[in-house]
């Protein structure tokens, strides 16, 4: 069994109060442009009667399908028996509750009313036949198992790790697929009404995760001067493929049945061809989901000469998270901007434009709360690595039932050791 000892980072030098200072700002922008929408209502932003969820939601979508992701490769180890992964357990633990807790303070700040978020949790408020109320409960208690999961793993107990672990993975898929419902079900909205949206969004919260991991795995381990074998990253590269292969497929299969149903063709032929001023998202579908976050990051995995090379892994995980964010706008934003087909076979106009494509442009305000929450997450995530012990001072890939004696377990017998983030 790979045993793995943990202890938090000494950070000092320029560098680290850089990234400290930068994301600290990025946070306070966002909560500066938060308080501003709020004082100043939905007339600040790009919104508009038809458009009504747009940037923020976007993200909100891709961070809760990070979060799912981080929190089961974190689970490797305790549920599924990859002790070696277990390097990267209290990472990706930590991540699936940042990103959760972003997530939602980033849909409360873009609500018009965010003092009413309590108001949610009233038995009396609650409707069991609506997802928007269900995902409230399910949200908290996704977040509430993540947090004791953590604790769990800072305490190294075995036996609450793994209950909380499987308890955590369970509620991770409810999660992502609950979100995922929120839009399947939306039946006036043909681009949006799809039972593959819900199993495609845990495949891409799965495949997006591994790759965000992976990288920041590797840059947090490099920064801090400690060692991790390449092996770890090979080997999730591998599983990435798989899921990357699988999310593709399952976005194919998507819009193929659009395709084939004649009321849903105008929608795709909008998105697929850049039909009636869908050129955006037509470069948005092919160029960033198909092109750089599918085609690209398969061939760089299963290429000889790139498979095996820790820079063309990495950077294949980078390009599927921005493929991923493509595909969260591609299913958010289409959906709304074109017309509800209320009379199938007729056209309608109005004062009111209705029958219109609607038309969607981040305000500057919304670009600060989307710049800035990202900010927030690299903030707490510094202050984390300072304050808790989330990375191991080794990252050694240890097969099952191998011995593992290294001199570092005679220097870690006592007191742990930290290393730094120096200049």
């Amino acid at each position: 069994m790979a045993k793995y000892y943990f202890a938090p980072v000494q950070a000092k030098g320029a560098k680290y109060y850089w990234a400290v200072g930068i994301s600290g700002a990025l946070a306070l922008a966002w909560l500066v442009a938060s308080y501003i929408r709020f004082i100043g209502g939905p007339y600040l932003t790009g919104l508009n009667h038809q458009v009504t969820w747009a940037g923020p939601k976007v993200v909100f979508v891709l961070f809760v399908g990070l979060s799912a992701g981080s929190l089961i490769l974190s689970a490797l180890a305790s549920v599924f028996g990859q002790k070696e992964y277990k390097v990267l357990s209290r990472i990706g633990g930590f991540f699936s509750v940042l990103f959760i807790l972003a997530a939602l303070l980033l849909l409360i700040t873009d609500w018009g009313r965010p003092d009413r978020i309590f108001l949610v949790f009233n038995p009396s408020n609650m409707n069991p036949t609506s997802m928007l109320s269900l995902n409230a409960v399910f949200y908290t208690t996704y977040m509430i198992i993540g947090i004791f999961y953590l604790w769990a793993q800072f305490k190294e107990h075995d036996k609450a790790m793994t209950g909380l672990a499987i308890a955590a993975v369970i509620a991770a898929v409810f999660v992502h697929t609950g979100t995922g419902f929120i839009f399947a079900i939306a039946n006036a909205r043909e681009m949006l009404f799809t039972p593959v949206v819900p199993i495609a969004f845990v495949v891409a919260a799965l495949s997006s995760g591994t790759g965000l991991i992976m990288n920041i795995l590797y840059f947090t381990f490099k920064l801090t001067g400690r060692p991790i074998d390449v092996r770890f990253f090979r080997q999730l590269g591998k599983v990435m493929l798989g899921l990357i292969i699988f999310v593709i497929y399952l976005m194919a299969v998507e819009h193929l049945i659009h395709l084939y149903v004649p009321e849903h063709r105008e929608a795709e032929l909008f998105v697929l061809f850049g039909k009636d001023g869908g050129a955006f998202f037509t470069w948005a579908f092919w160029g960033g989901l198909i092109g750089l976050g599918g085609i690209v990051p398969i061939f760089l995995l299963l290429y000889k000469r790139t498979r095996d090379n820790l820079k063309w892994i990495l950077t294949a995980g980078g390009l599927h998270v921005f493929g991923i964010l493509c595909e969260r706008m591609l299913i958010i934003l289409p959906g709304q901007m074109l017309p509800i087909n209320i009379l199938p076979g007729y056209t309608m106009s109005s004062a009111f434009a209705d029958g219109k494509i609607a038309t969607y442009l981040p305000s500057g305000w919304e670009w600060m709360q989307l710049i800035g929450i990202f900010g927030f997450v690299v903030f707490v995530y510094l202050m984390g690595l300072r304050m808790l012990p989330l990375l191991p001072v080794e990252g050694r890939y240890v097969k099952k039932g191998k011995p593992e004696v290294t001199e570092l377990d005679e220097l870690v017998k006592a007191e742990l050791v930290t290393t730094s983030i120096t200049t």
